[in-house]
């Protein structure tokens, strides 16, 4: 746990010195440059038994790759064929190196860098984005949920283009981000949705629909199971049916509820932010079905990733207007309105329940993130295991010809 605790401080307090204490855009730069070589490296020298899909799934697949090289890729023996993105992501490093670890490394440097690409570009305050890609355990997922996080990263890149209303880019991005995981997918369609005005009556059928398959989702699961993805049908694979607890969904449910409440503030500031808005709403609508069915967390955490473009919104838009030492002063005063007052109330909250979800997040150990140990004690381990066969081999060598 200490490993994880010292990530998410050291991107906390370099958020808070580098990203709040006089900020000014090239502090921004180093904070996102300094936090993301701390994450890239945390990344990098993990066990292969950190991230419960990395030894299951990506280590028997790299060297598969880099023993079958282009024959395996574009043969049915390749679990992926469909998802050719990530497939010859994988077969390019193969041909420059047959170490696990560093492929490990281009990987995770390529979903850290895109996110603070991300974040340098679309977010008002990339050390809360920052911040919350930690605690609210997206980095986590990035330790086990590879391919789904590589899809993700390029869909947080598509974002940009939804707001600025430029369809051709978006679609062509998220087409490259089902390459790396099929259920990217599912957000074409989001380009549309997300430009609809939240009101009364967009708010209702939303509601209604979620009532609907909550109540409807076993039939819903039984029709669909029979065209497409049957192997979620199998009976080892329905524990995805089961539901999670309360607090699974708290954070992303808590964080629409603030995002609808305060959509007065958010349109003020900007418009085009009915688009975050209706992301943040489509991550808590499918985490309030997580508490039915774990299995909609896996299309919620697509969206609940945008929370760390929407929740720095949502905080920028409490924040009072002026100079910063306009607003500083009045703080200090006690002058002005209540906003002068939500924005630093409101990154405390973050502070407190983002620290507090991140820790339960890493205790519940559902992806294998604990113990955590890294390349030096694999290689360790490896090293008395070679030792103890030795050993054996010499003892029984003894035994027989002695």
């Amino acid at each position: 746990m200490w490993a994880y605790a010292i990530v998410v401080f050291v991107v906390l307090l370099l958020g808070l010195f580098l990203g709040e204490w006089r900020p000014s855009r090239k502090k921004e730069i180093l904070f996102l440059c300094l936090s993301s070589v701390v994450l890239i490296v945390f990344s990098a020298l993990r066990a292969t038994n950190v991230g419960i899909d990395y030894y299951q799934f990506y280590v028997p697949f790299f060297e598969n790759v880099r023993s079958g090289g282009w024959s395996f890729l574009v043969s049915d023996a390749n679990p992926y064929l469909t998802e050719f993105g990530f497939s010859l992501l994988t077969f390019l490093i193969s041909l420059v190196t047959g170490n696990v670890f560093v492929y490990m490394a281009v990987i995770a440097t390529i979903m850290i860098g895109l996110t603070a690409w991300v974040l340098y570009r679309d977010c008002s305050k990339p050390w809360i984005g920052m911040f919350i890609f930690v605690a609210f355990n997206f980095f986590g997922n990035t330790l086990s949920y590879i391919r789904q996080s590589l899809g993700i990263a390029i869909f947080l890149f598509a974002i940009h283009y939804i707001k600025e209303k430029r369809i051709v880019p978006y679609m062509l991005l998220v087409l490259l981000a089902a390459t790396f995981h099929n259920s990217l997918l599912l957000m074409l369609p989001v380009y549309f949705l997300a430009q609809i005005a939240i009101n009364r009556i967009s708010l209702g059928v939303y509601g209604g629909i979620t009532v609907l398959v909550l109540v409807f989702s076993w039939q819903i699961f039984n029709l669909v199971t029979q065209f497409v993805y049957q192997y979620y049908a199998t009976d080892q694979n329905l524990y995805f049916m089961q539901g999670r607890d309360f607090m699974t969904g708290f954070i992303p449910v808590l964080a629409m509820v603030l995002m609808i409440a305060f959509q007065k503030l958010l349109l003020k500031k900007n418009p085009r932010n009915v688009v975050l808005m209706n992301i943040a709403m489509y991550a808590g609508i499918f985490f309030i079905l997580t508490w039915k069915h774990f299995l909609f967390q896996r299309i919620g955490n697509i969206f609940f990733t945008a929370a760390i473009l929407y929740v720095p919104e949502l905080l920028t838009a409490l924040q009072a207007t002026g100079t910063e030492e306009e607003k500083q002063r009045r703080f200090l005063a006690g002058k002005g309105s209540w906003r002068n007052y939500g924005y630093v109330y409101g990154i405390i909250a973050m502070i407190i329940l983002g620290l507090i979800y991140y820790f339960w997040f890493i205790q519940q150990n559902r992806i294998n993130l604990l113990p955590f140990y890294t390349v030096f004690d694999e290689i360790q381990v490896s090293a008395l295991r070679v030792q103890a066969i030795t050993t054996t081999f010499l003892n029984t060598l003894v035994q027989t010809f002695g």
